[in-house]
């Protein structure tokens, strides 16, 4: 029962508010037009009918005394010039009986307390057109049908009425609906200033000068932490920056002084580690500058992956046959940044040769960098894209574990995917997903 309520229960705010109050308008409604039938239109209708009975008695007393005394039936033309209810006798004059279940709704009173008035089986008829009226059957009256003209009911007017029932709540559900929305509108605007935050978007700001003190002061407090994330990436960027310039120059000197010591051996492994060490600072500085501040620019993927193929070229065999590709939009100095990772690391946890390729698939360009080593277990394939996770076959090389980590910033910010997977013929394989640009 739970879970079908919770089916039921609408999911957004907008249309929970609305619902809420459309109940209460309802329910208003209602105890309106109850208070309506139960304290105005019923006491008059009972009143009403009294006031017919009275006069249906008259008309049947003298009907019934008409045999006897012709003059009896002078009652009956006092009654019509009094209250204009008068006695049909032509067959042709007589109502068109037709089923008006509306109509008998509210005429069911009228002839409930007529039956109890005049203790017969009377049957009540309402006619709108030509004029509205009322016609009446009194059982003992046999082959007649008393008439009584509605002379103030014309002067309501049905659509007022119609209007009122109908109209009103369906305008008041709409006025809710407007209005929530527009309640509910800083609260998107917030969702997806939220959203181009996490997808690294700091310089987002919201509007803190128009709209409600309570949203102007969320919308305040926001850009207050979009200023703060922005101004800690920077502190860090540039903590980062300063720490690798203030390294690298002692790393320098001790790079020259291993090159000009006598044992050959042991510098060339000095000289090792210090590459190593440069490498590392450089994968932290990577990992910090993702490219998000870098503008998109409409580039030929085949032009960054020769790029990258001949900067590695004379360290390993780099196979790549460019194919036909369209333009894509891109942030190029970040994606060159993402195949010379994915290329760096096939050439240290891998094998040569690295294939490198590039192929449309419908409305995405997809990029893989293949290897020829041993792969990697299953199990470890998801965490490699933590930082500072390497898999089992790299534990004994040097490293910081960002690569692929950097990598899958990267995608996300090209709204592409990643997926890693072990060849059938042995190696892994790294393909990167990139939308295409819509053509119209």
């Amino acid at each position: 029962m739970d879970k079908f309520w919770t089916m039921l229960k609408p999911k957004s705010a907008v249309w929970r508010t609305t619902l809420v109050i459309s109940i209460v308008l309802v329910v208003s409604q209602y105890l309106s037009l109850a208070f309506f039938w139960w304290n105005l239109y019923l006491p008059e209708m009972r009143q009403h009918a009294h006031y017919v009975a009275v006069n249906l008695s008259l008309l049947r007393d003298a009907e019934q005394q008409a045999l006897k005394n012709p003059q009896a039936l002078e009652m009956h033309e006092w009654i019509q010039r009094s209250t204009g209810i008068e006695v049909i006798r032509d067959p042709e004059t007589f109502p068109s009986l037709k089923d008006k279940p509306l109509a008998e709704f509210f005429t069911q009173e009228l002839e409930h307390q007529l039956r109890v008035e005049l203790g017969e089986n009377i049957d009540v008829y309402f006619e709108f057109k030509p004029k509205p009226r009322l016609w009446i059957y009194i059982p003992s009256l046999k082959d007649v049908w008393v008439r009584e003209p509605l002379l103030f009911f014309a002067q309501y007017n049905p659509f007022i009425i119609i209007a009122w029932i109908i109209g009103v709540p369906l305008m008041a559900i709409v006025a809710i609906v407007i209005l929530v929305r527009q309640l509910n509108r800083p609260l998107k605007r917030l969702q997806l200033a939220a959203l181009r935050v996490a997808k690294g978007q700091h310089a987002t700001m919201l509007e803190t000068k128009r709209g409600p003190s309570e949203i102007r002061a969320v919308n305040a407090a926001f850009n207050q932490m979009t200023y703060d994330i922005q101004q800690a990436t920077k502190d860090r960027t540039v903590m980062l920056a300063g720490i690798s310039h203030d390294l690298r120059t002692p790393l320098t000197r001790l790079r020259l002084t291993a090159e000009i010591m006598a044992d050959k051996e042991l510098a060339e492994g000095m000289i090792l580690d210090i590459q190593d060490m440069d490498e590392i600072l450089e994968q932290f500085i990577s990992f910090m500058r993702d490219g998000s501040d870098e503008t998109l620019e409409l580039i030929d993927m085949n032009q960054i992956l020769t790029e990258v193929a001949a900067q590695f070229s004379a360290q390993t065999t780099i196979e790549f046959n460019p194919e036909p590709l369209p333009d894509i939009l891109i942030k190029r100095l970040a994606i060159k940044r993402m195949v010379g990772n994915l290329v760096n690391n096939a050439l240290r946890y891998g094998k040569a040769p690295i294939i490198l390729s590039a192929i449309q698939a419908r409305q995405q360009l997809v990029l893989t960098v293949r290897d020829h080593g041993a792969g990697i277990e299953e199990s470890q394939i998801p965490d490699l894209l933590q930082p500072f996770v390497r898999g089992e076959a790299a534990r004994t090389t040097q490293g910081t574990g960002l690569g692929l980590a950097i990598v899958s910033r990267i995608v996300k910010i090209h709204k592409g995917t990643l997926d890693i997977r072990n060849h059938p013929d042995g190696g892994l394989e790294v393909s990167v997903s990139l939308p295409l640009p819509k053509t119209s």
